[in-house]
């Protein structure tokens, strides 16, 4: 029986290219072009870098897990996306921020906006080539199914050499992790997390009895308990 290790995506796998900020200032420049002043997007982008984060916390506070059983995904992702608009004073006509969202959304669902660390695809084919299983473990929304066979790592139509087998979000389930890490070492037996949420992937692992690996780009030092990298190749020092 081969044995199935779970990987958390954002900051792991893959993060979102330059910056949360770049990208939402870069389609909001496609839509009104000419309009903004080198001076204006300067300051929008460290804008939506600061207020991105302040607004996506407050939705996930009234809407758990991306809307799940409650207003669903799409109106969740449309609510946040107004407010960082409202709260850097761009105002616009009700149709033309419907055609915004809409792109907006979908564009945030492509390799359009998400990059993978340059180790990722190198370290998952020598997971696999130990005979390892690998799921995505992720306080995410659907649109990361997309985003990672895009980027060649999950192929849903050949499971067999696709190098990550299953996708397990929090918008599907309707949990966020310690509780979606639960779900999975039940159906999967992990028997290792990895991640870069101290709170999330290496408090929430340890809470189900599972080896957390920390992913510690920015070399915090925080974890001091539990095996600590600084890039994802670091981990196959602990995968034998």
């Amino acid at each position: 029986m081969r044995r199935v290790i779970s990987l958390d995506s954002t900051g792991t796998l893959l993060n979102i290219s330059k910056s949360v900020g770049h990208q939402y200032l870069r389609i909001l420049d496609s839509f009104f072009p000419g309009s903004l002043s080198a001076q204006d997007k300067t300051l929008l982008t460290k804008e939506f870098n600061v207020n991105m984060p302040l607004h996506y916390k407050e939705a996930l506070k009234k809407n758990p897990n991306f809307g799940h059983g409650s207003i669903g995904v799409y109106e969740w992702w449309k609510g946040l996306v107004r407010q960082l608009y409202l709260s850097s004073h761009i105002d616009m006509k009700d149709y033309q921020f419907s055609l915004l969202f809409d792109d907006t959304y979908n564009q945030f669902r492509t390799t359009n906006c998400w990059d993978m660390y340059p180790e990722t695809i190198p370290v998952l084919e020598e997971i696999q080539a130990r005979g390892i299983d690998v799921v995505v473990t992720s306080d995410f929304d659907v649109g990361l199914v997309n985003i990672l066979r895009q980027h060649g790592l999950f192929k849903p139509d050949d499971i067999s050499s696709s190098l990550v087998k299953e996708v397990i979000t929090s918008y599907e389930q309707g949990l966020a992790k310690p509780d979606l890490l639960k779900l999975v070492k039940e159906k999967w037996d992990i028997t290792v997390h990895v991640g870069d949420s101290y709170e999330r992937d290496v408090v929430g692992a340890e809470k189900i009895g599972v080896l957390p690996i920390f992913v510690d780009r920015g070399n915090s030092g925080i974890c001091k308990l539990h095996p600590s990298v600084q890039t994802l190749s670091g981990i196959l020092d602990y995968i034998k």
